[in-house]
C-alpha cells in the first residue's frame, strides 16, 4: 500500500510543480470592452445611424400615410352622385392606381425595415469583432513581457447555460483589467482632439510588481 502511495507521489509530483510556476492572471474582458474609448465611438456612430434610417423609413411611412389621405379623398369623389358619370370614372381610375402605389410603398417599406435592420446588426457584429480583436492583441502584448503563462476573461459565459466559466478566483491572482483599460485608452483622442498619448501603447507594470 505504501508503494503505491509512493508511485502516485511520484507520478503527480511534476503536475503539481509545473502548475505552482504557472504565472495566471485574470481580466474583465467585458469591463475593459464597455471602457474602451472605442466602443464608446462605435455606439455613438451606430446610433446616429440607426436615427438616420429611422427618419429615413418615416419620410416613407408619412408619404404612405399622405397617399392613404388621397386614396380616400378619391374614393369618395368616385362615389360621389353629384359628379358627372366620367368624372366618377376618372376618380375610380385614380383610385385604383393609388391603391396599387400603396401596395408598391407599403412593400418598399417592409423591405427597408428588414434591409437597413440587416445592415445595423452587420455593423454592429463587424465593429464588436474588430474592437475584441485590438482588446486581445493589447492583452496579449502586455502579458507576454509580463511573464504571464495563462490569462483568463472571468467575464465570459458558457454559450449552452450563461453560466459564467470562471465560477471562483483567488484574490491572490493578478488581475490586469485596469491595465489593460489604460493602455487601451492611451491613444484616446483629447478634447482638443489631440491624443491624451503621443506614443504607441507599452506594456505598464501591474499594481504588486
Amino acid at each position: 500500500m505504501n508503494k503505491l502511495l509512493l508511485v502516485c507521489l511520484l507520478v503527480l509530483a511534476p503536475v503539481s510543480m509545473a502548475s505552482a510556476d504557472l504565472k495566471v492572471a485574470v481580466v474583465d474582458l467585458s469591463k475593459a470592452f464597455d471602457q474602451y474609448y472605442k466602443t464608446k465611438d462605435a455606439q455613438v456612430k451606430l446610433k446616429e445611424k440607426q436615427d438616420g434610417y429611422q427618419k429615413e423609413i418615416q419620410d416613407l411611412i408619412n408619404d404612405y400615410q399622405r397617399m392613404g389621405g388621397e386614396a380616400e379623398t378619391l374614393d369618395k369623389a368616385a362615389g360621389d352622385q353629384t359628379l358627372s358619370a366620367a368624372a366618377r370614372q376618372d376618380k375610380a381610375t385614380a383610385l385604383t392606381a393609388k391603391k396599387q402605389d400603396l401596395v408598391n410603398l407599403g412593400n418598399k417599406i417592409q423591405e427597408m425595415k428588414v434591409e437597413r435592420t440587416r445592415e445595423i446588426n452587420e455593423e454592429l457584429f463587424r465593429r464588436h469583432k474588430e474592437i475584441v480583436d485590438e482588446i486581445s492583441k493589447v492583452i496579449n502584448d502586455y502579458s507576454g513581457p509580463q511573464g504571464f503563462d495563462l490569462v483568463i476573461d472571468k467575464s465570459s459565459a458558457s454559450a449552452a447555460s450563461g453560466v459564467s466559466i470562471v465560477l471562483y478566483n483567488s484574490s491572490k491572482l493578478i488581475d490586469i483589467t485596469e491595465e489593460i483599460i489604460k493602455l487601451l485608452n492611451q491613444t484616446a483622442p483629447a478634447p482638443g482632439g489631440a491624443t491624451l498619448s503621443g506614443a504607441a501603447p507599452t506594456p505598464a507594470t501591474p499594481a504588486g510588481h
